[in-house]
């Protein structure tokens, strides 16, 4: 099957929880200002996914070969031991709210901003697992996405594009010289069908993270 684009979601923003957020009271100066931005991001937003359903082609030690893509990654590797259809994606808050974000001179606006293209994200991700779920039937699924973890680095931001052919053209994101994606609130990664509940911060020590779903399992760490 080839490229599936999802470029129609629908989206809102809870504006009680982006306001605990910031720490901000309702009916507030600074509350009434992050309201409008919600108002503004909403008329222009328009959060994207590009995915599609693969095949691993062959597997290695350390390694799984996806439409010809080789990845490099043990852990991927191993948690796609019984698993021959993967979905890679991207979901991005889109390059309109981008480029609106960026007409913002006031630090405090940017930030604010920058939490409301974080839920517009979130909501792409939601749209995603929802339009998976009921086109593909995949059952139970975890993700992998590279740069999480040492042992699949940011430089495989490259094969999974090419996996994905252009996903410039089609929703926008692209990748800096150090495989950074822009715009910044995207992600990316293969999805796969599993048994067990595998999230990427399981297995990442790192502490004080932001981004951070699960706590560390050290016990889990070593097993792989």
């Amino acid at each position: 099957m080839g490229l599936i684009l999802m470029d129609d979601i629908s989206w809102n923003v809870d504006v009680s929880k982006l306001l605990e957020r910031f720490h901000l009271q309702p009916g507030s100066h600074d509350a009434a200002r992050v309201e409008e931005l919600v108002r503004q991001a909403q008329e222009i937003g328009r959060p994207k996914v590009l995915y599609k359903e693969a095949y691993i082609e062959d597997k290695g030690d350390d390694f799984v070969i996806v439409d010809g893509v080789k990845l490099t990654s043990r852990i991927l590797r191993t948690n796609l031991e019984k698993v021959y259809r993967v979905f890679p994606y991207i979901a991005t808050c889109g390059t309109e709210l981008e480029k609106w974000s960026e007409t913002m001179d006031d630090i405090l606006e940017r930030y604010w901003a920058d939490g409301i293209k974080e839920m517009a994200l979130r909501e792409a991700q939601k749209a995603f697992e929802k339009h998976l779920d009921e086109n593909f039937r995949p059952g139970k699924t975890s993700s992998m996405n590279p740069g999480s973890l040492q042992d699949w680095p940011i430089s495989q931001q490259r094969q999974l594009f090419q996996i994905l052919v252009d996903p410039e053209r089609y929703i926008g994101v692209k990748l800096t010289d150090s495989c950074l994606m822009l715009p910044i609130k995207s992600i990316s990664g293969i999805r796969f069908s599993t048994d067990i509940d595998f999230e990427n911060c399981k297995l990442c020590s790192r502490e004080n993270c932001p981004g951070r779903r699960a706590p560390y399992d050290p016990e889990l760490a070593k097993s792989y």
